[in-house]
């Protein structure tokens, strides 16, 4: 069985797991950037982030097998059920011979190794959908645009997310956060990867040079923001422009179009106006095609329309949302697009 390219979920079940009774996850400190989970006490080393973060149990490979009429019959040859040690549950997978698992301690091992050598502070770690999902992410160094004068900071995570279920692979992806208003920047920078999938092999975590070479951890993506970034704040936009802006980013109504869709419309322009030029979140960077930036990622992250599913709040579910796409190296077509059309203007 085949990795997918991605992790693979559901974000209206993306939630904390909950498997043993206690909330498996971690947080250094403070809350979550993603809004998810408790905060526990600082831990110093990964050993007690794992222990911490619920995740010290393991992956095994179970045999499957037949069953006809009630009877339990032999194992189907090169099929197997992927399942907690502690618990004994099914992680959902269904896998073949060279499936195997990249354990949760084997992931922080390696992720020691990938971002400092063994000196990390991890921020968040823990557990989706009954473990399905792990993920841990690490602060690195911040990036500060304008320090003399606006000083906008922004946060950047090393996020590692890593499939219990065999559908999909692990995933190491760099995760930029306007410290500001905690704004998911998760955008494409072209001189720069930010992610890199690992499959399920026996050899998936000896390939940590390779992993280094290619996200450049973290100096490489983290200059070719700064320098996007920095262009956008030194660069004017006016209250006209913005506007041109939204009717590109969003079509306007047809003439003679229903009068629902006209007043969706005026409602989403007049948030976006509001948060471009009237909201604290932008105060310091007011004026600027880096604030009309922070205005649309902000839309997007907290008042663009979700189904909500029966048993979470709005909130709840769109941090699930956030969670997944940054866990999904999901891409984010409208931040990409807005961020596109400032730069080229």
């Amino acid at each position: 069985m085949r990795d997918s390219a991605v992790i693979t979920g559901r974000a209206d079940l993306g939630a904390i797991d909950n498997t043993t009774g206690e909330a498996a996850f971690y947080s250094h400190r403070q809350p979550a950037w993603h809004g998810l989970g408790t905060v526990t006490e600082e831990a110093k080393t990964s050993e007690e982030v794992l222990h911490l973060a619920k995740l010290d149990w393991q992956v095994e490979k179970r045999p499957l097998l037949s069953m006809h009429k009630g009877k339990i019959g032999k194992k189907i040859p090169n099929r197997f059920g992927t399942f907690r040690d502690d618990t004994g549950d099914w992680l959902g997978g269904l896998v073949g011979n060279t499936w195997t698992p990249i354990q949760n301690r084997e992931a922080f091992a390696f992720v020691d190794e990938l971002v400092g050598g063994g000196h990390v502070t991890y921020e968040t770690a823990g557990a989706l959908d009954g473990g399905r999902v792990v993920f841990m992410s690490t602060m690195s160094p911040s990036i500060t645009i304008d320090p003399d004068g606006a000083a906008d900071r922004i946060d950047l995570y090393t996020l590692f997310a890593n499939s219990h279920d065999g559908r999909s692979a692990a995933v190491a992806v760099e995760t930029p956060i306007r410290a500001v208003c905690t704004n998911t920047l998760d955008l494409a920078v072209e001189e720069a990867q930010r992610t890199w999938k690992i499959r399920h092999t026996s050899d998936a975590l000896s390939q940590l040079e390779e992993a280094r070479r290619a996200l450049g951890f973290t100096e490489r993506y983290a200059a070719a923001f700064e320098a996007e970034a920095t262009q956008l704040f030194q660069t004017a936009m006016t209250n006209q422009e913005f506007d041109k802006l939204i009717a590109q980013l969003w079509t306007p109504p047809a003439e003679g179009a229903r009068k629902n869709l006209i007043a969706a419309h005026e409602e989403r322009r007049d948030r976006l106006h509001h948060l471009f030029a009237e909201a604290d979140t932008q105060d310091n960077i007011r004026g600027t095609r880096w604030a009309a930036l922070q205005a649309v990622i902000e839309f997007d992250d907290y008042f663009r329309n979700v189904k909500v599913p029966e048993a979470l709040t709005e909130q709840e579910h769109r941090n699930n949302l956030a969670m997944t796409a940054l866990l999904h190296d999901q891409k984010n077509d409208l931040k990409d697009l807005a961020k596109s059309l400032l730069l080229a203007a």
